[in-house]
């Protein structure tokens, strides 16, 4: 293999493994990964990093949630606040307390 085709397939690996390249590409990729052990465990690699992704990204998804959620429960308060607050100025503007 040259060094110029371990480039090539090392430049579009990601998009292969994204299923984003053509199918003249992909043979490409396929005959030069089954030849090449470098590219092959670049390839691996990747793939293995892909996973690993995709089985986070379900957790990253619920702490995000729970942080919009916080985030909403903060505003929630402050205006519960700011309406208590409201009737209790209102209260004493209008029985002249002070």
């Amino acid at each position: 293999m040259t060094k110029f085709e371990c480039d090539l397939v090392t430049d579009l690996l990601p998009r292969y493994i994204d299923k984003k390249t053509s199918e003249e590409s992909n043979r490409f990729i396929e005959e030069h990964i089954n030849e090449c052990q470098d590219c092959k465990e670049l390839y691996e690699a990747m793939v293995a990093d892909v996973a690993v992704d995709a089985k986070q990204s379900p957790i990253k998804r619920r702490f995000r949630l729970n942080g919009i959620m916080k985030m909403a429960l903060i505003v929630l308060g402050y205006f519960v606040v700011i309406i208590i607050a409201l009737f209790i100025f209102s209260y004493i503007l209008l029985n002249g307390v002070i």
